[in-house]
């Protein structure tokens, strides 16, 4: 999974926008299609933390894993 952080002069009329306190997620139509849940997690490193974005699929015939 891809993070753009710059968002200057991209159409992003077609994202979800998820706001969870102080933060604006924008969630793009492909991800939303295959994904039935989608976490955010921060995971604490010798050095700051790192976000990670987890998404989630119910199996079905469309699967091509």
């Amino acid at each position: 999974m891809s993070v753009d952080t710059y968002l200057k002069g991209k159409n992003t009329n077609g994202y979800r926008r998820v706001h969870h306190d102080d933060v604006l997620v924008l969630l793009s139509p492909s991800l939303l299609k295959f994904a039935n849940k989608v976490e955010l997690v921060t995971k604490k490193k010798i050095v700051g933390r790192k976000l990670v974005a987890l998404a989630h699929h119910e199996h079905s015939n469309a699967c091509r894993h």
